[in-house]
């Protein structure tokens, strides 16, 4: 079984990846498989729970041997920061996805990252960055720059390829390379092109839903970048310029 971890920043498409590999034969794709992925991504930040996080990949690595299939993905950007000696060692790929740190903060503002605390989504700086000091005196926007940056930044001293979500979404040669890459056989006819999907809306309506049932009103603001503060814009130019550049994008 050829065994393929896919992951991202987050709001990359993966879904949409999703539905494209398993329209190939051979292929089971799965987006966020498991409702414990969430915790696993907080936990495997911290080198104080690597027994944790190691036996939680062990033990889906275990779970997948009985798909019967050729090819088996898992599409899910929690695991952006397993552990990629692990990976190797089990005989995992791993690829990630990267996307314009403008584009990402305004898909991701529509979500509940910062907006309020979360203990399992809610990323905190070590003690030894030096935005731990200042944390709570950040705007929503400044935080969002951080884990921009810091998730940029592991992608980028990882081994694995980075493949851009502007491309692939474009479908065609970009989305060839990948599954080509892949190692995923497919058939001659095959149409290079992602399912249009935006999962933005249905998510906000769904979470509208949810927390008026409960009695906690959520109406997800876009983000309007002529109300930021000089100080925020030099937040997103200091945290997100380098790491932007280096993953090939002009920052805007």
């Amino acid at each position: 079984m050829n065994k393929l971890l896919i992951t991202s920043i987050g709001r990359t498409g993966t879904v949409s990846i999703t539905e494209f590999l398993n329209q190939l034969p051979g292929v089971k794709a799965f987006h966020e498989r498991r409702r414990l992925d969430v915790p696993f991504l907080f936990l495997s930040q911290n080198t104080n729970y690597s027994n944790l996080t190691d036996a939680y990949l062990r033990q889906r690595d275990a779970e997948i041997q009985k798909e019967n299939c050729e090819v088996y993905a898992e599409v899910n950007p929690y695991f952006r920061f397993v552990d990629e000696g692990l990976a190797k060692e089990l005989g995992w790929k791993k690829v990630m996805f990267s996307r314009h740190p403008k584009t990402y903060l305004e898909s991701v503002y529509l979500r509940k990252l910062y907006r309020d605390v979360d203990i399992l989504l809610d990323q905190l700086p070590d003690n030894d960055d030096p935005y731990s000091e200042q944390w709570y005196d950040l705007s929503r926007f400044e935080k969002l720059c951080w884990y921009y940056a810091k998730v940029a930044r592991y992608m980028l001293a990882s081994e694995a390829r980075i493949y851009k979500f502007e491309e692939l979404i474009k479908g065609g040669d970009a989305l060839k390379t990948l599954v080509s890459d892949l190692g995923i056989e497919v058939p001659e006819n095959t149409v290079y092109q992602l399912p249009k999907r935006n999962s933005s809306g249905g998510f906000s309506l769904k979470k509208i839903v949810k927390n008026v049932l409960v009695g906690k009103e959520f109406e997800p603001v876009p983000l309007d970048w002529s109300k930021l503060s000089a100080k925020e814009m030099d937040t997103y130019n200091t945290l997100c310029a380098e790491p932007a550049k280096q993953l090939g994008y002009v920052l805007q």
